[in-house]
């Protein structure tokens, strides 16, 4: 199986918001972590601009555009300016794209190691009714999806993977092995229910460097990982579509989960859903 290149990047969606900061700084820090290069990616959504009679947009869109794409530019820039500031970062650049936010980091994020967004609180009704860029992305990323949010982690606390019972899920496992070891936490893993799971005996051997503690959480498995949550660096889970424990058409289910997490979330694509294979389990 083919998995990322040493050069794949670390993707994340840049705006003004405050969210928009959260997920800038833990991709930044991740990219580092990883060794990867960082790419900032800002998404020029012009259709909130077009309003009004059809002669009026049609006389006004060059004005539009152009404001609009000097804003994008600006914005990307002080993204880029945030990252580099810090004198840490070596290999990180800006883009700015038009279409909707989940459209652009899903193209922008095609070769990625991971794209990251910032978590924005709403009603869960509004999610549901309307969707959001989260959940729209784990719906059809490629890459992992991580969802950024301050969390109550300290520097040793874990990397949370849950595992559903069936075959061993190349892309997730991999994942989060290669995040605890460049994380240099360890990584727990809660297996759902009482039946055989898949066996983590390459991935110990591919990753000796990361500490491995397994459980079982026999009751309901989103209240395991919320409560793992508090003292966790990040949560990874499979978006298993349209099936699985937590998958994201369920109402209340990857939603809910992403809401009440008190850490970040990273949502891995199946490799089957993506029609792509998954990563190597060797691959850095």
């Amino acid at each position: 199986m083919n998995g990322p290149s040493n050069r794949a990047p670390v993707v994340v969606g840049a705006d003004v918001s405050a969210p928009s900061s959260v997920a800038l700084e833990w991709a930044a820090e991740d990219s580092i972590r990883r060794k990867r290069p960082l790419r900032i990616v800002h998404a020029m959504d012009l259709a909130g601009y077009f309003a009004g009679p059809p002669a009026a947009k049609a006389f006004a869109a060059p004005m539009i555009v152009e404001s609009a794409y000097e804003i994008a530019v600006g914005v990307a820039a002080d993204a880029l300016a945030r990252v580099r500031g810090g004198g840490r970062h070596p290999a990180v650049t800006a883009h700015v794209a038009p279409g909707a936010p989940a459209a652009v980091l899903r193209d922008a994020g095609r070769d990625a190691v991971e794209i990251v967004i910032g978590h924005r609180p709403r009603n869960e009704v509004i999610d549901l009714l309307f969707g959001s860029v989260a959940l729209a992305l784990a719906a059809r990323a490629d890459a992992p999806v991580v969802v950024a949010k301050r969390a109550t982690a300290r520097p040793y606390d874990d990397v949370v993977v849950f595992l559903e019972p069936g075959p061993a899920p190349d892309a997730l496992l991999g994942y989060a092995f290669r995040t605890a070891s460049a994380h240099g936490v360890r990584l727990r893993v809660l297996r759902a229910g009482s039946a055989a799971g898949p066996s983590l005996g390459r991935w110990r051997r591919l990753h000796p460097e990361v500490r491995v503690h397994e459980q079982r959480c026999d009751g309901d498995a989103r209240s395991a990982l919320l409560a793992a949550s508090v003292a966790a660096r990040l949560l990874v889970v499979e978006a298993r579509r349209p099936m699985g424990v937590l998958a994201w058409r369920r109402p209340w289910g990857l939603a809910r989960l992403i809401r009440r997490s008190a850490c970040p979330v990273a949502i891995v694509p199946a490799p089957s859903d993506s029609g792509r294979p998954g990563p190597s389990p060797a691959a850095p």
